[in-house]
């Protein structure tokens, strides 16, 4: 494993120490063309990893201008969150500094990872006992206002200051974590709130952007045509800009999937079951027309979109989510390619 003292090393001699990237997107300009770089364990060797030049490269080419990351944080039941800055610090800040000689856009997204604990995702944090609750916010803040100090030493245009955490919004210590963000960190600020969920965060207006996971269900029709496609994602996208618009912001997609799955239109957040020939036709069709709805719009609607997801390290790819099979590449760079040049 590579010490920080190494990393500085090697940075200074790539002439990248001190190199900051506060590109974001003007409002009326075209929404940021992101993607979410994803790791298989907690980032170290991944995100830092030789990979992820070559990666970044890769991405630029299908028109891809903005980059997120998700680091780690571990909770447990009782609420206690825990991170490891020793090691994952380089995990952060290297993307960043190679996104930056490149002038791609960056949101850093903190994750919690809940895996072992008693919840199966993110939106069923929540405790019943104040003790547990102030466990969970001094770890939690801790955290986040460490990866808020990341951003700003990166350079990181945008940082999110929670991912799908609505059974904690309502507590009053988010004010305090907003205020320790703002205090160390100069660039842009959103929270990723799951789709159904948006009207359980009280803090937009204090943000920069309503955040949203994108992953509305369109139709349940079993073979939906493209023009059903294109009118439920259009739909879909007016319903979340015209909230945004209630608060005063304009709307970041902080993910945007299909799962290969029959499902795709239908239950595009489900990934599990095996994937099948023709859900991949739907997730690509589903795809195709999502980037086609937030691409016909512009920055004070819609400042970026994130795709999920794309990782730097070799695997089989037909897997999860993940866009690197020649069908989902040839959509992205259908629509994105040309928008670059």
């Amino acid at each position: 494993m590579q010490t920080m003292a190494m990393w500085r090393r090697w940075l200074a001699a790539m002439g990248m120490v001190g190199v900051v990237c506060l590109t974001g997107v003007a409002w009326g300009e075209p929404p940021l063309r992101g993607m979410t770089v994803t790791c298989f364990r907690w980032g170290p060797g991944e995100w830092d990893g030789p990979t992820m030049w070559p990666t970044l490269d890769r991405l630029a080419e299908l028109g891809v201008n903005a980059v997120a990351t998700h680091p780690y944080a571990r909770i447990r039941s009782d609420g206690e969150v825990s991170h490891r800055p020793a090691v994952q610090d380089a995990s952060s800040l290297l993307p960043m500094r190679l996104a930056a000689k490149r002038g791609q856009a960056y949101l850093l997204k903190p994750h919690l990872a809940y895996w072992g604990s008693r919840f199966s995702w993110r939106g069923e944090i929540t405790f019943d006992r104040e003790e547990d609750w102030a466990r969970f916010f001094a770890g939690y803040r801790d955290f986040i206002v460490h990866h808020a100090r990341l951003a700003e030493a990166g350079g990181a245009a945008w940082f999110a200051v929670g991912t799908e955490l609505e059974g904690t919004t309502h507590r009053p210590e988010w004010a305090a974590i907003l205020d320790e963000v703002r205090a160390v960190y100069s660039g842009r600020v959103t929270y990723a709130a799951n789709w159904d969920t948006l009207d359980r965060v009280p803090f937009w207006g204090r943000l920069d952007a309503v955040g949203v996971q994108f992953y509305y269900p369109l139709t349940d029709a079993a073979d939906p045509t493209d023009e059903q496609l294109r009118r439920a994602v259009e739909a879909r996208l007016d319903e979340a800009v015209a909230f945004a618009k209630a608060q005063g912001k304009p709307l970041m997609l902080t993910e945007l999937g299909y799962a290969p799955h029959d499902t795709a239109a239908s239950r595009p957040w489900d990934d599990a079951g095996d994937e099948t020939e023709a859900g991949f036709v739907l997730s690509r069709r589903c795809l195709d027309a999502a980037l086609a709805a937030v691409m016909a719009r512009d920055g004070s609607e819609v400042v970026g979109v994130f795709l999920w997801k794309w990782f730097p390290t070799p695997r089989e790819f037909r897997d999860e989510f993940a866009l690197q099979y020649p069908e989902a590449i040839e959509v992205i760079a259908g629509r994105w390619a040309v928008s670059a040049e």
